[in-house]
């Protein structure tokens, strides 16, 4: 049972990417959810995915010797990539604490297993972690598109509403 269910307020799962209309979000909704707990999250996707899914296979030496080169490379991609987004999230957290929120950062991975390198999504990762937080509410900023591409939400964004099955929040960017 959740913190909501039994009659307090619920954990907000604020999505941030360091990005302007992801601060004003965070901003704007604190007058709303304010003095809430919240999980500030930045998923990062790894760059060497990519690099692995295209490596050569195992089944010669050359191909054994090139992969476990590539593996390594991704390993130092993959670590640093993680501590930035570590940092974006904590950055993420400081400001929802200045909203009035008792955040606390979260950068998770978008893929744990190799296995999953090809279905991996961002919005996969942010429903994921709604669901073990058991979040009350998903928070994400809009880019504020104009004309033809405002029909279209973002691919992140457009996940998470057409997938969710907790409310999501879409904050519009300051006019």
């Amino acid at each position: 049972m959740s913190t909501a269910d039994e009659g307090g307020a619920g954990t907000v799962l604020l999505c941030f990417d360091g990005s302007e209309p992801a601060r004003q979000a965070i901003e704007r909704v604190g007058l709303v959810l304010g003095g809430r707990s919240a999980i500030v999250l930045t998923v990062w996707e790894s760059v060497g995915s990519a690099i692995l899914r295209h490596a050569p296979s195992g089944a010669t030496e050359l191909g054994r010797e090139a992969r476990a080169i590539s593996e390594d490379v991704v390993e130092e991609l993959d670590s640093r990539t993680a501590e930035r987004a570590l940092a974006t999230a904590t950055e993420g957290a400081a400001l929802a604490a200045a909203a009035g929120f008792d955040a606390r950062p979260l950068a998770p991975r978008a893929v744990a297993r190799a296995a999953e390198r090809d279905t991996a999504t961002v919005w996969r990762a942010v429903l994921a972690v709604a669901d073990e937080a058991d979040a009350e509410v998903i928070v994400l900023g809009s880019r504020g598109r104009s004309g033809l591409a405002s029909m279209f939400l973002g691919s992140v964004s457009y996940g998470v509403v057409h997938n969710s099955t907790r409310p999501v929040l879409i904050v519009p960017p300051r006019s």
